[in-house]
């Protein structure tokens, strides 16, 4: 019950960012443009094959690459000063003299960013909900619902991975260098690294069969993992790194299943790293 209380002070705290408000009228105006490009796919569609494309899943397409930038963004300009900026302040120590324990104050802002996030996310959605009624007319809830809870899930590992780089520091500058270093990562040197030892292994960049160790080491990011947790949900292969590659058999890491373990193992590790240095630092 700590943790809920930390949890619920916090949520209050960054609802009322203006940074949030921004960047959720942003994640708005994204999903409103895809369920513009739905509309659009589904009629072109239309027009060569004859009849009608299945517009929820055209809209899934549509916005997973603009979430897969945008929610990773917005989960950590809410979470990387979770802990740091409260030891900055001082209002740390006066959080901890209150029945809290410092693993309640993490798992606390860990509760209170996510939920912010997921109203974002949840918000940003409906417009493109809306958005689809207008220009298509016709939509599957419980797709686009099962979509949301994916998007929120990822969301949610981000916040951790914020939350649990904020928790390794008392500076809110080393803790925003972090967590945006480890969007660069992802998005840049990720895939640059992964070609880099293909290249080292196998002696070329171009080939008829990437290998599937390559595959495998592509689909560990987490952005990588998102796309295959939405394929494992739907059953619609295109958003997989194998499908991108063209591998018919993925290896097992290459799964789409398996995407949820990978989102699981990036949220708890940096967690487990941060609640354990944080537990031992000198406040």
């Amino acid at each position: 019950m700590s943790a809920l209380a930390v949890a619920k002070k916090d949520f209050a705290d960054a609802a009322r960012s203006r940074k949030l408000m921004v960047l959720t009228a942003v994640f708005a105006l994204f999903t409103l443009g895809g369920a513009f490009l739905a509309s659009w796919a589904g009629d072109l569609f239309a027009e060569m094959e004859g009849e009608g494309a299945e517009t929820t899943m055209d809209l899934v397409f549509a916005l997973q690459t603009p979430a897969g930038y945008l929610v990773p963004i917005i989960a950590l300009v809410i979470g990387y000063a979770a802990i740091a900026g409260e030891r900055e302040s001082g209002s740390l120590k006066f959080l901890l003299g209150l029945p809290h324990t410092r693993r309640d104050v993490v798992i606390g802002k860990i509760l209170g960013r996510s939920a912010v996030v997921a109203v974002s996310i949840l918000v940003g959605f409906l417009v493109g909900l809306i958005g689809l009624f207008v220009f298509v007319g016709s939509v599957s809830i419980v797709d686009y619902l099962l979509f949301t809870v994916v998007t929120i899930l990822f969301g949610f590992v981000y916040v951790c991975i914020a939350v649990g780089l904020s928790s390794m520091t008392g500076s809110t500058t080393r803790a925003a260098a972090g967590a945006f270093g480890l969007i660069v990562f992802f998005w840049f040197l990720w895939s640059f690294i992964s070609m880099g030892i293909l290249y080292l292994v196998e002696g070329s960049l171009w080939m008829e069969e990437h290998p599937d160790w390559y595959v495998s080491l592509l689909s560990l990011s987490p952005d990588a993992a998102y796309g295959s947790a939405i394929a494992a949900v739907f059953g619609e292969g295109q958003f997989t790194m194998a499908t991108a590659y063209g591998v018919e058999n993925p290896p097992l890491l290459a799964e789409p299943w398996f995407g949820f373990v990978v989102l699981a193992v990036w949220a708890l590790v940096p967690l487990g790293i941060g609640l354990w240095q944080f537990g031992r630092a000198d406040l």
